[in-house]
């Protein structure tokens, strides 16, 4: 597995990131904590650093490199957010008969647990916010693997993804 980001976070700090989080179930995946901390950011959810924490790594206590790692990675989402470049979600690259496909159901399925973990704030969004959700609910989907698609409509799903995330971060900042 690959990990295919533009980030400010060196290779070596996202692998360290990656094998940390890996090591135990529980644990949300790198991509799966990218899209939780990204829906959180969007939604200007006012979270605790200690909740943020032990919704991607359960009921352990981060150690303080990891929770360091962790906090790099939210600025640089609000970062990417801010900036006028269409947003780029965490990419898992992985490997099958020796061909390489990006994957993006974990991001998803991460934004979308952040959703579901601070419903009554997403419960706000107008019709047409919420309708900015369906690509990455969509995609969430397929990681417990609920629909079938072929390449050419995932692809599709995964093109709006930037745009989603956009329009959203837009929708709840603009009502600052």
């Amino acid at each position: 597995m690959n990990i295919n980001t533009d980030t400010a976070l060196s290779e070596s700090d996202l692998a360290e990131l990656d094998e940390f989080l890996l090591a135990d179930d529980e644990r949300l995946t790198i991509d799966e904590a990218h899209g939780y901390l990204t829906a959180l950011i969007v939604s200007c959810a006012d979270i605790e650093e200690t909740a943020k924490l032990g919704a991607i790594l359960g009921e352990e206590q981060a150690p303080a490199r990891i929770s360091e790692l962790l906090k790099s990675m939210c600025q640089e989402i609000e970062a990417d957010l801010e900036s006028d470049k269409p947003f780029e979600p965490m990419v898992i690259e992985e490997e099958e008969d020796g061909e390489t496909f990006e994957v993006y159901e974990g991001w998803c399925y991460g934004f979308m647990l952040a959703v579901s973990d601070h419903e009554a704030s997403w419960e706000q969004l107008s019709k047409d916010g919420r309708s900015l959700l369906e690509p990455i609910a969509t995609l969430a989907l397929l990681r417990e693997e609920e629909l079938d698609m072929d390449d050419e409509e995932y692809s599709g799903w995964v093109g709006l993804l930037p745009g989603s995330v956009n329009g959203l971060y837009a929708y709840w900042h603009r009502a600052l």
